[in-house]
């Protein structure tokens, strides 16, 4: 007889993993115990080698991926610490497993189209409405035919009857800097339209159906933007429809209005960008009490009590979307609500909404703003006049000269705000580096597309050497901030040194950025002793900058992503509890 347990360590909670937990328990086939630990989830079993073999079959069949999985593995065990007692469960929201999916979702299987299919494992038939269940097979071929005629429909699905907008071609009305997002068909030929690595379309497949970024393959006949995010079929209504356009050769849809949960991979774990709305609170351990009995940030509202923070989303909230003071201390604070005398620690947080910062929490817990990310002009005009007042001016000159097409476009750059941020810089960079070539004005192209640009650019660059772009800090009275003109005098010069290496300067500035934060983080621990680095902020969604600053940082320091939280949504109104400040 023998003791194995087998483990299930994630990031964060997966409710589907403790459901598949309760069934083991509760089928009488098997003999087994169930428990969790933090998010380590575990079913214990003894028995002969054939019969375990047979659990072990059964459970590699059932446990699907998930986002947050970090590492399955089967261990031998001298006693179980498991109990007979069912796992709390959080409300599931997987519409289907790969019991039903095959059943449903393949048009040679028996029950194809039937969206009211009754699965026993996940059981997603108790979750989906009544409206929903009663489309047929016929109903979904009449959708597609709609979808033929129109170019472009709504689906209904959900508790308030209304889902997702589905188009052979890009959604309008949508807002400027949205990115578009497609559905993904025909996953065979996923590698004919996009460049995707394995966790990647790990990723995609898992449970959650995330949205991943991915740019196109190069010279796509069709798809122009520089980066799209791309997710499969979230529900079964969608499954089918995917399905039957697969049959007519469609490999992707545009969607809009869908709430797949947005990831990012930060130092080699998937993190959730934003937390997506939902109807019930997340609660996240922390013991260690906090200043404040509640917090709000955006539409996020946060509680303490019982040794845990209870968040709460209202995505209709007054203040959803408007800026939030001290944003960067509190994504610190909410990193690190496990501990309880948090000292030595710095945070990078970098974002599209709120000011960019780094901030610093020394061994007498005293926070400090040592760097923020400076205003950019909003327009070409201003642009062009700050670098014409500076040392760049010949650079400008000589740009202007051997690109006129491209400065006149400079001229017509019209930035939305808030501009204290990366994207900004980037965005002003895509011009240096041509992408005015490429857009008809970009007083109409996004300031996400044109970011785009550049990150699509490094994303293509795969050697090991690029320029050394500069990003020298200025000193004020309370902190630091950037010379941005003098990086883009350096941009500039590398443009008109090396004019065909767009990859690789692209590369390069993300790179050289990533080596000047960590330069700044060493200088920061010969001053208070840097123990550990939060990174946090939506700017980290940006793959390139997140895997250079991770591979620069993590040499040296102790990394802290936090996965239990997001990059920058809930954190934020988490950290509040703690903040050292009276409310207004």
């Amino acid at each position: 007889m023998k003791n194995i347990r087998f483990e299930f360590n994630c990031t964060r909670d997966v409710p589907f993993y403790a459901h598949l937990c309760n069934q083991y328990l509760q089928n009488e086939q098997y003999d087994v115990t169930i428990g969790k630990q933090d998010h380590l989830y575990y079913i214990e079993a003894q028995g002969e080698q054939p019969q375990l073999e047979q659990l072990a079959d059964a459970i590699a069949n059932d446990f699907l991926i998930s986002t947050w999985l970090v590492k399955p593995q089967i261990k031998a065990i001298e006693s179980p610490i498991g109990n007979k007692k069912l796992l709390p469960l959080a409300p599931l929201e997987l519409e289907y497993c790969q019991h039903c999916q095959p059943l449903l979702g393949d048009n040679q299987a028996k029950h194809f189209g039937d969206i009211g299919f009754n699965c026993p494992c996940c059981q997603a038939h108790t979750r989906i409405s009544a409206a929903e269940q009663a489309v047929s097979l016929a109903d979904a071929k009449a959708l597609v035919k709609q979808l033929d005629t129109l170019g472009a429909i709504q689906l209904t699905q959900g508790k308030d009857n209304t889902g997702p907008v589905i188009s052979f071609y890009p959604i309008e009305n949508q807002p400027i800097e949205n990115r578009h997002q497609l559905v993904i068909c025909n996953p065979n030929n996923l590698h004919a339209h996009f460049s995707v690595n394995d966790s990647q379309i790990l990723a995609l497949s898992s449970i959650e159906k995330p949205f991943i970024r991915a740019r196109p393959i190069s010279s796509h006949p069709r798809l122009k933007q520089p980066l799209y995010e791309l997710s499969f079929a979230n529900s079964r209504l969608l499954l089918v429809i995917c399905e039957i356009l697969r049959q007519q050769g469609t490999d992707y849809i545009y969607i809009a209005n869908a709430h797949n949960p947005k990831i990012a991979m930060l130092d080699a774990k998937w993190a959730l960008i934003e937390t997506p709305p939902t109807s019930h609170k997340i609660m996240i351990e922390a013991p260690r009490q906090p200043l404040h009995d509640d917090a709000e940030a955006g539409s996020y509202q946060a509680r303490w009590k019982n040794n845990q923070v209870e968040i709460s989303v209202n995505p209709t909230a007054a203040n959803k979307g408007a800026p939030i003071d001290n944003a960067a201390s509190c994504a610190l604070h909410g990193a690190i609500v496990n501990d309880n005398k948090p000292k030595n620690v710095a945070a990078l947080y970098f974002s599209r909404s709120n000011k960019t910062q780094i901030v610093t929490l020394d061994s007498k817990q005293q926070l400090e703003l040592f760097f923020e990310f400076p205003s950019l002009p909003d327009n070409g005009y201003d642009i062009v006049h700050h670098l014409e007042l500076s040392p760049q001016k010949n650079l400008l000159d000589k740009f202007k000269t051997r690109y006129p097409e491209d400065y006149l476009k400079l001229l017509s750059l019209k930035l939305p705000p808030p501009t204290d941020n990366i994207e900004s810089l980037l965005a002003i960079t895509a011009i240096f580096l041509g992408a005015g070539s490429k857009i008809s004005e970009p007083s109409n192209v996004s300031k996400t597309e044109l970011c785009d640009y550049v990150v699509a650019r490094a994303m293509c660059h795969k050697g090991a050497n690029a320029p050394r772009v500069d990003f020298p800090l200025t000193r004020g009275e309370a902190f630091r901030s950037l010379n941005w003109c003098k990086t883009l005098g350096t941009i500039i010069s590398f443009r008109l040194a090396e004019e065909e290496n767009i990859d690789k300067l692209a590369f390069g500035i993300h790179d050289s950025f990533a080596d000047y934060l960590c330069n700044w983080i060493e200088h920061l621990d010969q001053n208070i002793c840097i123990k550990s680095v939060v990174l946090a902020g939506d700017s980290f969604a940006n793959e390139v900058l997140a895997q250079r600053v991770a591979l620069r940082l993590g040499k040296n320091f102790t990394l802290n992503t936090n996965p239990k939280m997001d990059l920058d949504g809930l954190n934020i109104a988490a950290g509040g509890l703690y903040l050292k400040q009276r409310r207004r």
